[in-house]
């Protein structure tokens, strides 16, 4: 025997893996490994160290079976990565194959120590067929995503530094070094073999390894032992130094997202709550160790792979917003600036009003990060104010990053304790409190569309009529103030109506379901409004709410039962879809038009409601055109966010957010573009005028499409 090489004369009984590391004081290796597990459990304290800075109250331990398949599936299965199928796969096989080959090492040194498992015969074979296939997977993962990065050059990847390049270049060395020595290996025991069929097992129990060692068959024995001791020395030298410098690196969003997905918002479309907002003594968050812990394990779990940035509506428009670069990469460098300086004042005991004094820390060479502020130097107003809330981000983010959640929270400070907020902003907030609804129209008038569309009979007004009702119908603000929507008021009434739908509406006791107003930044008037719908609802009993404007649906559906008022709510193209499907609304004649449809983002993206309108325009008889950018790939009307009330100035070079989504609902030429939201439908309204198209195409909504075919 030569260091671990056992000679295969007369052949084994069983398949095994019989050649040894072919290196003396092999077992000298494990105790060389407690330094880099050292560095890395150092490393990793120092991460979670920070973590604990958060100061903000964040609790994510409900539904703990729920989080537990989350974490296992987003983890292990990867669901989330491979929604992007090519980078999406590649960095699956890297991690898939990652895990394998450190399962196997954990079983080699068992094996090692204490003579278990024993991996022989068709067990040995099986595993080492799996180890052998998904490690090469890994190794063409990382040589397709170098290609990706270096050479396709996306602009999602537009921020790669030198530090990604090391990072893959040592993961492609680890494993094709890992091959080599594999490849040296079967070659020495086939060399070392009196009879081929000695050893041919290897040809399936490492298939790809017996590849490699065909490179090394023309070597002596002798040869093949030395190179593989010296591989071997120089393999594990730069896999410990990979284990060392995962904490430090990139490599440490692993272990952050792992956190992510065991902890992730269940119910991501619903900002979180400020509970007992009357005793706040300060809103939103100001510094960075403000936020929530969650938040924080956020900028650790970002692989900067730039699916928010590729997605985002105000990115592809020229604004200062990008997702990946100035909101949460510009926020990690500041958290990683400013936490020595929290670390260490937390350490000596010192008060929040004495943080400063921490700035003795070594390094604060530049501006000092204690002195910079997050919401002006960090993060620049204009990239808080320039989200639309189109969730683009966080439905493409394979780390369940919380992108929103954090724009929100710095609008809270800016509107409610600095009084820093747009003068648009501003005046709808002084609509919504002097009347009830951000057009500023009087509340006194907020039934007056049943007259005006000639409906009020065959309406039933609770306040007056007071009949029964299954069915609360929300028309929302839109209906009663915008005089294009009303149409649609009228059309849904209508065919609630033919349908023979027991609905109640609250005309003036119905307030604004405070959806703008909470994503602008202003929980106290949000959290005045729901109180006073809240108060309605349950004044008449409602169990049951068909809602018109997405916005209003999101709110009451997903946000109200955080003020413990919980309800069935519809959006009104579910009912429709719903009376449809049972025969109860039937098409009297076929619309036969070309159309392209909108999905709003509060529809399709916050709550995966994709089917039913499209359920009820191929009722219609229309000849729908999917676009490119459809359903959870949607682009933004540019609405969203309380940017409804905000003037968007286009950048140069740029078109307005509204008008880059119409040019991608105008390519197939459509008869009709049909939304099922009043903001998007004002917005694409407003984008086919821009675009001279008028005439040639008609925008609508889903319930007026319906409607027309049943005149």
């Amino acid at each position: 025997m030569i260091f671990g090489f056992e000679p295969l004369e007369g052949g084994y009984d069983i398949p095994m893996r019989v050649v040894g590391a072919n290196v003396p004081y092999e077992w000298l290796i494990y105790f060389i490994m407690l330094i880099p597990v050292g560095i890395f459990l150092y490393g990793a304290w120092k991460k979670i160290e920070v973590w604990l800075l958060a100061k903000g109250e964040l609790h994510r331990n409900d539904k703990v079976g729920a989080r537990i398949w989350s974490w296992f599936k987003y983890s292990f299965l990867q669901a989330r990565v491979v929604r992007k199928p090519l980078a999406g796969f590649m960095h699956a096989f890297l991690f898939w194959g990652f895990l394998i080959l450190a399962l196997a090492a954990g079983v080699d040194a068992a094996h090692f120590w204490i003579h278990w498992p024993p991996i022989e015969g068709s067990a040995y074979i099986g595993f080492s067929f799996v180890v052998d296939l998904l490690g090469f997977g890994a190794l063409i993962g990382i040589i397709v995503l170098a290609f990706i990065r270096y050479l396709g050059k996306p602009e999602r990847l537009n921020d790669t530094n030198s530090a990604d390049g090391w990072m893959i270049l040592l993961i492609f060395v680890i494993l094709l070094t890992g091959y080599f020595i594999e490849g040296i290996r079967i070659a020495a025991q086939i060399k070392m073999a009196t009879q081929l069929q000695n050893i041919i097992y290897e040809k399936w129990a490492s298939p790809f390894g017996w590849m490699f060692a065909q490179m090394f068959m023309g070597s002596n024995l002798d040869g093949l032992l030395m190179w593989h001791r010296i591989l071997w020395w120089f393999h594990m030298t730069i896999a410990f130094l990979f284990v060392a410098l995962v904490p430090f690196t990139k490599l440490w969003h692993i272990f952050a997202s792992m956190v992510n997905y065991g902890f992730r918002d269940l119910e991501p479309s619903a900002c979180r709550m400020v509970d007992n907002i009357e005793e706040a003594t300060s809103f939103g968050v100001e510094k960075i160790e403000e936020f929530g812990w969650k938040d924080l394990v956020d900028l650790d779990a970002c692989i900067r792979c730039g699916r928010c940035q590729e997605n985002c509506p105000a990115y592809n428009t020229g604004k200062h917003l990008n997702p990946k670069i100035t909101l949460i990469q510009a926020m990690k460098k500041h958290l990683d600036a400013k936490a020595p300086y929290l670390v260490e004042a937390k350490k000596s005991g010192v008060s929040e009003e004495a943080e400063e004094m921490a700035m003795t820390v070594e390094g604060a060479e530049e501006m000092n990060p204690m002195e910079a502020s997050l919401i002006y130097d960090v993060v620049t107003t204009d990239v808080i104010w320039d989200c639309t809330n189109c969730r683009a981000c966080m439905e493409h983010c394979p780390m369940f990053i919380e992108h929103i959640p954090k724009i929100i929270e710095m609008r809270r400070n800016l509107v409610m304790w600095q009084g820093d907020m747009p003068a648009e902003a501003q005046m709808a907030f002084t609509n919504m409190e002097r009347n009830y609804n951000p057009w500023g129209v009087g509340w006194a008038n907020r039934a007056g569309w049943l007259e005006e569309r000639g409906v009020r009979d065959i309406v039933n007004l609770l306040g007056e009529d007071g009949g029964e009702f299954e069915y609360l119908l929300y028309a929302g603000c839109a209906v009663s103030f915008d005089d294009r929507y009303k149409r649609v008021g009228e059309a849904l009434v209508k065919l609630l109506n033919a349908a023979g739908v027991k609905f109640g509406y609250l005309g003036t006791e119905e307030f604004c379901c405070g959806d703008s107003a909470r994503r602008l930044g202003n929980e106290y008037l949000y959290q005045t409004l729901a109180n006073q719908n809240i108060e309605s609802f349950n004044n008449y009993g409602v169990k049951k709410i068909i809602v018109v404007c997405p916005h209003g649906y999101n709110a009451l559906k997903n946000e109200y039962p955080q003020m413990g008022a919980t309800y069935e709510v519809y959006h009104y193209t579910e009912i429709l879809a719903k009376l449809v499907a049972e025969g109860k609304l039937r098409a009297n004649k076929s619309l036969g038009a070309k159309i392209t449809y909108h999905d709003s983002c509060f529809l399709g993206r916050h709550n995966g409601v994709y089917n039913d309108p499209r359920a009820v325009l191929k009722a219609c008889g229309t000849s729908l055109i999917e676009i490119e950018k459809g359903k959870e790939f949607g682009f933004c009307c540019g609405a969203g966010g309380g940017r409804m009330w905000m003037e968007e100035h286009a950048v140069e070079g740029y078109k307005r957010i509204n008008d880059t989504r119409t040019d991608q609902l105008l390519v197939p030429d459509p008869e009709m573009i049909v939304t099922n939201c009043p903001f998007c439908l004002t917005m694409i309204s407003d984008g086919v005028k821009g675009a001279e198209k008028e005439e040639q195409t008609k925008v609508f909504d889903v319930a007026e499409v319906l409607w027309k075919t049943m005149e």
